[in-house]
């Protein structure tokens, strides 16, 4: 178990890569079994069927050498043309190589003087020329049997494991096809899971195909999609309800301070808390909207110059973009619009420059393979660091000096919901030498990464 926990280490964690790997290796491993033990097999009958050739072939040709005295040279042409077997005198100088211990050729040897009586002589090479070579002995006089060894000992071996690849190839092919066919359904229900994540209740999976235990997860996945699809309307019903009854009385609260209250000053206070009142009612509904933003093409850095332009009138914020910057995004713009306001009225309100009643705020853009990074850095009193996690929680408030004010605590966590269904992510951090840092990642337009047409 070690051996295969090291085995996989490397690889994905993804379960198609684990059921094709074990797919994979046990088919492997029964193929290696199954050749090595048809190999030996094979072995065993080459070696018989060829050293019963081998006696065939030497007594034939001994027969030949000792009645064909007249043709002999003819007859020798014709085995070496027509058999490949070439038949030489033995002299007493020649060179010979004999077999190497377990080769083919001692094995034949063995299993050839088993089967005759007469001592032959087997060697590899004579005389420099390999071959299969057998000395014998016919008419009283030596001689050489040269047979080739495609002729009487045709070794399958790399037929074999041409074979063993193919086979091993094919396996592979289709533990391919069975992992995916074992995994697709799980992964129609992870990308299903995921699009309910994000607030579509649409996605519904196939009920009547598919192995029957599939078929009842994915039923049980429908009816949990439409309760929850259900549930979701229901409360946005109530929401909207919520929201209907309480600001109802609230402008008629407004309409009476404005045509009672004599004191301009009290009556200013209570419009004051009655507008704060109607925003935080804004926040709760913003928060728990769950309507899926647009991706549509929206260049970020003229929304954010947009927005900078209205602040500069309130003269409390100042905002630093870049020039002539294009950051093309997919996202809503809305939506992308609500987010840099939330980050903004947060700088404004918590992150004023220390020593002044201004807030500053450095914008600047970059690209980052597929996305498009946005940074806002503040030059506030920052965070302390076990704070920062919990700033984009529903209703946290951070240390005094960033919650002076009277928000509802919603301002980074609508905006950090709001990113994440338009695919991308939001990070905070303390900026070196003071401050907040905010980092905002939007998936790019596909079209900002062409080349510019050629005129």
């Amino acid at each position: 178990m070690a051996a295969l926990r090291r085995l996989f280490g490397g690889l994905s964690t993804r379960l198609y890569w684990r059921t094709f790997a074990l797919i994979a290796l046990l088919v492997w491993l029964s193929i290696s079994a199954w050749f090595q033990a048809f190999r030996m097999l094979q072995r065993t009958d080459q070696v018989r069927y060829t050293a019963r050739e081998i006696v065939t072939v030497v007594d034939l040709s001994r027969l030949a050498l000792r009645h064909a005295t007249d043709g002999q040279a003819a007859l020798l042409a014709d085995l070496a043309r027509d058999h490949d077997i070439t038949l030489s005198p033995r002299l007493p100088d020649d060179r010979w190589q004999r077999p190497r211990p377990g080769s083919f050729s001692q094995r034949l040897q063995r299993e050839v003087l088993r089967d005759t009586s007469e001592p032959l002589v087997f060697a590899d090479a004579v005389d420099g020329a390999a071959g299969l070579w057998i000395g014998f002995h016919a008419a009283g006089r030596p001689y050489w049997l040269r047979v080739k060894r495609a002729r009487v000992a045709s070794s399958l071996e790399q037929t074999w494991v041409v074979g063993g690849v193919l086979a091993t190839l094919l396996a592979m092919i289709g533990a391919a096809v069975i992992a995916g066919f074992i995994n697709r359904p799980l992964g129609d229900l992870g990308q299903a899971i995921a699009r309910v994540r994000g607030g579509d209740f649409s996605q519904q999976l196939d009920e009547d195909s598919g192995a029957a235990e599939l078929r009842e997860v994915n039923r049980g996945f429908n009816r949990m999609a439409q309760a929850l699809h259900e549930l979701e309307q229901d409360r946005a019903l109530m929401l909207a309800g919520i929201s209907h009854d309480i600001r109802t009385p609230l402008a008629r609260l407004r309409l009476e301070a404005e045509l009672s209250v004599p004191d301009p000053q009290a009556r200013e206070d209570i419009v004051s808390d009655i507008e704060q009142a109607d925003a935080i009612i804004s926040k709760f509904m913003e928060y728990a909207s769950t309507a899926l933003p647009a991706r549509d093409r929206v260049d970020l850095a003229d929304l954010m110059a947009k927005i900078a332009a209205d602040y500069a009138k309130h003269g409390d914020i100042d905002i630093r973009l870049p020039r002539n910057e294009t950051a093309p995004v997919l996202g809503d713009t809305l939506e992308l619009q609500r987010v840099l306001v939330n980050v903004i009225e947060n700088a404004r309100r918590y992150a004023r420059t220390p020593g002044t009643q201004r807030s500053e705020l450095d914008v600047d853009f970059a690209r980052r393979g597929q996305e498009m990074l946005l940074s806002l850095r503040d030059h506030g009193p920052g965070v302390p660091p076990e704070q920062i996690p919990l700033l984009t929680r529903p209703f946290f408030r951070g240390d005094q000096a960033r919650t002076a004010g009277l928000g509802s605590g919603l301002g980074l966590s609508i905006a950090n919901k709001a990113i994440a269904r338009m695919g991308g992510r939001l990070t905070l951090s303390n900026a070196g030498g003071g401050g907040l840092l905010l980092r905002i990642w939007l998936p790019r337009d596909p079209l900002d990464a062409l080349p510019p047409p050629v005129l």
